[in-house]
């Protein structure tokens, strides 16, 4: 009888089906529509990508930021049962409206709760920075006014020196995610230069994968994105050392 082709379909011993080189879960406001996206087109063989979603919608206020991560213990657990190798809180607003010491007392609680690592996009962006050597950065962010003046006390407070900084100044969630290149290049290249050793773009939902390559080239200093930081700093938790060429020197050269 001929052998059916099931049969030579093998998965190695010990390996789950899918995601044999890392599973990667990621907790997403619903706004979101950019992360997943960026990530698929990019993650390396075998890494497999498993999200859940917090209820978020309306103008971005502090509020609203509140609601949403009343959602984060739920969110959590999902992807616990799914059996991820990393979580990844992928909201970085939240690092600005939460209490001094929120992303270090988050990630640590799911790291307990699940035994799976867990970053945030703060610490991903913290960690990509120490990787860079980077101290001294020009900021750009899409939030609102009130919300984009909250992160610069916070970056102070860690010894970071931001050498200039603007936003796109948008409000309702649902905009950010609809931000072209055409509008994010000719921002950052607007951003004060003078002494920064890197650009930093912060929201999960803001594209850049598509020009950190290009403007690193033009501005001679690494771009880190939020989604870029996540990215890489999932793939290290999962033991992935896999390079990503066109995002930038962090996940080509780190």
């Amino acid at each position: 009888m001929p052998e059916s082709p099931l049969s030579m379909i093998t998965t190695p011993s010990g390996l789950p089906q899918f995601g044999a080189a890392g599973r990667i879960g990621v907790v997403v406001p619903a706004n979101n529509s950019v992360l997943e996206p960026e990530f698929a087109g990019v993650l390396p063989p075998s890494v497999a990508l498993y999200a859940t979603r917090l209820l978020a919608r309306g103008d971005l206020t502090p509020q609203a930021v509140r609601q949403m991560e009343a959602q984060f213990d739920r969110a959590i657990g999902e992807l616990a049962a799914t059996g991820v190798d990393v979580i990844l809180l992928a909201d970085m607003v939240t690092t600005f409206i939460m209490e001094p010491g929120w992303n270090e007392a988050r990630t640590a609680a799911v790291t307990a709760g699940t035994g799976a690592a867990c970053l945030s996009a703060w610490s991903a962006m913290r960690d990509a920075m120490a990787a860079l050597g980077v101290r001294r950065f020009a900021l750009g962010t899409p939030y609102p006014a009130a919300i984009h003046a909250l992160s610069l006390p916070f970056f102070a407070a860690g010894g970071y020196e931001v050498t200039g900084h603007a936003t796109l100044g948008i409000s309702a969630m649902r905009d950010v995610p609809e931000v072209r290149p055409e509008r994010l290049v000719p921002f950052v290249r607007g951003l004060p230069l003078d002494g920064a050793q890197a650009v930093i773009l912060l929201a999960t939902d803001l594209p850049s994968f598509g020009c950190i390559e290009a403007l690193e080239q033009e501005l001679g200093v690494p771009v880190l994105s939020s989604n870029q930081v996540l990215l890489w700093g999932a793939l290290r938790a999962a033991g992935n050392a896999a390079a990503i060429p066109g995002l930038g020197r962090l996940l080509r050269e780190h």
